[in-house]
């Protein structure tokens, strides 16, 4: 997994240094949803809505073709607000994307939609209560799929709406920690303020 993050640095760095690069940063805030895991849940907490943050770097070059390292932190990802069962958990998703959008000229001050999908590591760690029990802390292969719509108010800046499928590559035996293989899958739903630079724009 590492060196598919390498890869997706390697991608992004070429795209800057083509005269027509546009690349945009984007901090996100959102929900995580649909949430199912074999690992041991006791508040079975994972199916319900959980807060998170995240983040986003992307690069275009003068095409519809661009890359992007997002990330994605949902603390609490296995609490159910009624119980206290579990201690401190969350997920994170790093994933090094292919993105692809409409060209910059068709909507540069509409909504410009984009699907996008890539590889990386899904992190899960957990502790139960008592303190110790059935600790968790694993980082597990992944892929992401999904899509949506950046919309720019400004020549460099906008709003970014995304919903993402999460999944692990290769559910595999961690011990006691889970009813047979670990699985885990869930999905995200962001908006972020989009900052943007890299080439001259004007209304």
């Amino acid at each position: 997994m590492s060196r598919v993050l390498a890869v997706c640095c390697v991608l992004l760095l070429a795209s800057a240094r083509h005269a027509a690069a546009e690349w945009q940063i984007t901090p996100m805030i959102g929900m995580t949803t649909l949430g199912s895991t074999t690992i041991f849940d006791p508040e079975a907490g994972t199916d319900q809505r959980h807060w998170n943050l995240g983040g986003a770097v992307t690069l275009f070059g003068s095409g519809i073709v661009g890359a992007e390292v997002i990330g994605i932190w949902t603390p609490g990802f296995f609490d159910r607000d009624d119980l206290a069962i579990v201690g401190s958990n969350r997920t994170v998703s790093l994933m090094a994307n292919v993105i692809v959008t409409t060209p910059r000229r068709w909507t540069e001050y509409s909504l410009r939609p984009y699907v996008s999908s890539g590889l990386g590591l899904m992190h899960v760690s957990k502790t139960d209560n008592p303190e110790g029990l059935f600790p968790v802390n694993l980082n597990l292969p992944g892929f992401n799929v999904g899509g949506g719509a950046v919309g720019f108010l400004t020549d460099r800046t906008g709003v970014r709406f995304d919903i993402r499928y999460h999944g692990l590559l290769n559910p595999s035996d961690h011990g006691e920690i889970a009813f047979g293989d670990v699985h885990l899958r869930y999905v995200t739903a962001t908006i972020g303020i989009v900052f943007r630079g890299g080439i001259p724009l004007h209304r």
